[in-house]
């Protein structure tokens, strides 16, 4: 599914497309899932969940903004590595319907709260610094995503930690 969608998007990709390049046959796939939707479902829980688990899993040592350091720096690398993935779940996603959407969302929520664990974010004011941080990370590398281009992602390191270190300290 990641394959044909990061190539021909969500709406240009068919069952059909998926089954072709899976090497499944149209009963195994809805042996297991039930659309085309599902799938996607699937695929992006399954992608973002571990990316989410292994970043906040590799920033567990040093001061909160070198944690953060790390957690940014290797969330950037893996958006750059595979933009084509990369733009299916943060554009792409949009196009999957409202369930997507509010994936999309529940795994927001889930960096925010692993950035507000990094910060020891617990006041009000805090958790919206960090939901703040998490959604000018994600503007701004979907903007890069969005304009093919993997090194403006990762040129995006440095500023970044700089508005956390005024927004967290």
């Amino acid at each position: 599914m990641e394959t044909v969608m990061s190539a021909k998007g969500y709406v240009d990709t068919s069952v059909a497309d998926v089954l072709k390049v899976a090497g499944v046959s149209r009963q195994t796939f809805y042996q297991l899932f039930d659309s085309k939707q599902d799938c996607f479902l699937a695929a992006y829980s399954q992608r973002q969940g571990g990316v989410i688990a292994a970043l906040l899993d590799r920033a567990s040592s040093g001061s909160p903004i070198d944690r953060f350091t790390t957690l940014l720096r290797d969330y950037l690398t893996v958006m750059a590595a595979k933009p084509g993935i990369a733009r299916l779940y943060l554009v792409g996603v949009y196009a999957a319907g409202p369930e997507a959407i509010a994936k999309r969302g529940e795994m927001q929520r889930q960096f925010v709260d692993g950035v507000a664990v990094i910060f020891g974010a617990t006041s009000d004011e805090d958790r919206f610094a960090c939901r703040a941080l998490v959604a000018a990370i994600s503007t701004l590398v979907t903007s890069a995503v969005v304009d093919d281009d993997p090194q403006a992602v990762l040129d995006l390191h440095g500023p970044l930690v700089a508005v956390a270190r005024r927004l967290m300290t």
